[in-house]
């Protein structure tokens, strides 16, 4: 099972950055990658078991769901429900930590998925990889562009 981690530091309150990432249906909001997103079930945007249906600026279509929310230590975790990749078992956890003595933010990524074949180039690791990595960029260009809560 391949995992695939990435750590960054931001430019930003913790809080801050785990306001925009707590809203599970506005990913389109702020990475590069998703064209839509919107919540498709009867369950809140936030709530565990909300389900969030992806359209990428390919026209591709993804559909998540959400496993956990952990307001205290500011971390959720989803899964793919369905996704037009050879994977299976993909989940994506996402934790935010505060740099004591700054207003900055440590954020961690973890995502863990099956195979459906062999993959000796690892080319879907780089992938996992490139769209968390630039999810990171933009969320921290996006917070960049938004005015500080007072």
């Amino acid at each position: 099972m391949p995992v695939v981690e990435f750590n960054d530091v931001m430019d930003c309150d913790a809080d801050r950055v785990w306001a925009v990432l707590r809203k599970f249906g506005e990913l389109d909001k702020w990475h590069p990658a998703i064209a839509e997103s919107r919540i498709v079930n009867e369950k809140p945007d936030g709530m565990v078991g909300c389900i969030r249906k992806l359209t990428l600026q390919d026209g591709g279509m993804l559909t998540e769901q959400l496993l956990s929310v952990d307001d205290r230590n500011r971390a959720l975790s989803y899964k793919f429900v369905e996704a037009p990749l050879p994977l299976d078992n993909y989940v994506l956890s996402v934790r935010v930590t505060p740099v004591t003595r700054e207003s900055k933010a440590f954020i961690s990524w973890s995502a863990s998925f099956d195979l459906q074949s062999p993959d000796p180039d690892k080319q879907y690791e780089k992938l996992m990889f490139d769209l968390i990595a630039s999810g990171s960029d933009s969320l921290e260009q996006f917070l960049g562009k938004q005015a500080p809560a007072k």
